[in-house]
């Protein structure tokens, strides 16, 4: 029942004019607002963006978001690009990769009970390649001075961030979308240490608004061969590919491993 739905959100994000900013599932129909913490001009609410390509969603991308919740984040938001400035779409398409963040969120408002801002969870769908393009509509759905972006990216993605070839003046182009955003970072194998992370952020200019996190360890993943940070879309595509099941299982959460089998995703 869902896939017509999304179908639509979809279409009215590549319709003529397209729709800039829409989210496909939320966790209550009041988010990221509650009961407890309705929209305020005085504590803005925290949204944790993990702006991703989710081909498919792993236990890394969770982790990420749990990094972010014990950094003060009150709400979390799993983002779906049509355009990337990067990637070209290959393997599952959008409205699978749609099905499948539903399904980690869905996972998260079952599981994680200790946790209200993993309970908090909204999945979106944005049309702009750039961070700073999607997040003015994304601020635009909610009153005036009421939400805080923090958009949740690896130290690759931050350095695309502040690649002054997106830009004709980076920091005069950047200066806009920190005045209600900021940056969580974590590292990523293969992409610098968190003292090269340091060194960059000092360099950026804008310290006061990068926060670096770790991602915790899971034991039993790690005396398998892979750690949490080590998981990827890449190695869970090519874990199914050579029928390598365990290793899927370890890397994405029960209802994404379903959803993979059930589709027949990432087989060829």
């Amino acid at each position: 029942m869902r896939k017509p739905f999304l179908q639509k959100a979809l279409a009215a994000a590549t319709s003529t004019p397209p729709k800039p900013f829409q989210t496909t599932f939320t966790a209550t129909s009041s988010w990221p607002f509650t009961a407890d913490r309705p929209a305020s001009t005085v504590r803005p609410t925290r949204i944790a963006v993990l702006d991703s390509s989710f081909n498919p969603p792993t236990k890394a991308h969770f982790h990420l978001l749990k990094a972010a919740t014990r950094i003060g984040c009150d709400a979390v938001l799993l983002l779906l690009a049509t355009n990337n400035a990067d990637k070209g779409q290959t393997g599952a398409g959008a409205i699978e990769r749609l099905e499948m963040m539903e399904a980690m969120a869905m996972d998260a408002i079952s599981n994680e009970k200790d946790d209200p801002a993993l309970c908090q969870m909204a999945v979106g769908l944005t049309i702009h390649a750039r961070f700073m393009d999607k997040a003015q509509p994304i601020l635009d759905q909610y009153p005036t001075n009421t939400v805080q972006l923090s958009w949740i990216m690896g130290h690759d993605t931050m350095t695309r961030l502040f690649d002054p070839k997106y830009y004709k003046d980076v920091h005069a182009d950047m200066a806009p979308f920190f005045e209600q955003c900021d940056v969580i970072c974590s590292s990523r194998p293969g992409y610098g240490s968190r003292d090269e992370m340091m060194r960059f952020v000092e360099q950026s200019g804008y310290t006061d608004k990068v926060t670096l996190v770790d991602i915790e360890t899971e034991g039993e993943d790690a005396e398998h061969g892979i750690e949490i940070k080590e998981m990827s879309s890449t190695v869970v595509r090519n874990a199914v590919k050579s029928k390598n099941w365990a290793l899927v299982e370890r890397c994405v959460l029960p209802s994404v491993r379903n959803f993979i089998e059930k589709n027949g995703l990432y087989n060829s």
